[in-house]
């Protein structure tokens, strides 16, 4: 996710700087890999242990040997994905894999399914959400540039 969000203001950065057509030729600088790491930092230190608390035990419960098997099971998911050329999202395919492990393991009433529709819905609302910003922050910026 850190990616998908830091190549976008990469490239804006890059239009914005060095014209439209700059975005394939230069590197990402420093300065945002930098900025992407330590919002990846806060974001762990403030909400990973309830990322950790919904995906371990909300979820469905994962002990050692389930773990490592949704572990294997994501990985594998992005490996043959990638070998297709297929874009996959790697939180995408982590949320699947527990629940497929957890349902497989101790059937479906092992899953929390309100939880994963709860996560699915987040997922769909976070495309007209992020829109709806982006126009916001776009109009605002018209206003303040007009005026």
């Amino acid at each position: 996710m850190t990616a998908n969000a830091t190549s976008a203001f990469a490239a804006v950065w890059a239009a914005h700087s060095y014209g439209l057509y700059a975005c394939s030729s230069i590197e990402t600088p420093w300065w945002i890999m930098s900025l992407a790491g330590l919002c990846v930092a806060l974001g762990v230190n403030l909400m990973g242990y309830r990322v950790i608390q919904t995906m371990g035990n909300d979820l469905t419960a994962i002990n050692f040997m389930l773990g490592y098997s949704i572990e294997c099971a994501s990985t594998l998911t992005v490996v043959i994905a990638t070998v297709v050329g297929m874009p996959v999202s790697s939180t995408h395919c982590q949320v699947g894999a527990v629940v497929f492990i957890g349902a497989a393991s101790g059937g479906a009433n092992a899953v929390s399914w309100k939880t994963f529709g709860k996560i699915g819905l987040s997922w769909v609302l976070t495309l007209p959400f992020a829109g709806g910003l982006a126009a916001a922050i776009t109009a605002i910026g018209r206003t303040l540039i007009v005026s």
